[in-house]
């Protein structure tokens, strides 16, 4: 008896720091896809990077090169690309001053 309940304690557990995060990982996912809009850049799940231009349906349309359109399953849309602000910069420079300290 205490083997079954020490089964069902495992699993539950499992399934909470499992499944749990999934399903809430999956539900961000999907508003990420529903809320792309005309001139976004994503990336697609394949890889490619581009500007979205129309949608049809659940069908994406999106420039990868000027006047390149490919058509995308919105399903397919991996992420929406953001800008990266710079830290290298900062990060070299702190590296600089630190060699100069030691040296």
């Amino acid at each position: 008896m205490g083997f079954f309940l020490i089964l069902i304690l495992l699993l539950g557990a499992g399934w909470f720091f499992i499944a749990v995060p999934r399903r809430r990982y999956q539900a961000k996912h999907q508003a990420m896809q529903d809320s792309i809009e005309v001139g976004d850049d994503i990336i697609s799940a394949g890889g490619l990077h581009g500007t979205v231009k129309g949608f049809e349906d659940d069908v994406v349309r999106l420039e990868i090169a000027p006047n390149v359109v490919v058509s995308l399953d919105r399903r397919a849309v991996a992420a929406v690309a953001t800008e990266v602000e710079e830290p290298v910069a900062q990060e070299s420079r702190k590296t600089h001053e630190t060699t100069e300290e030691a040296g």
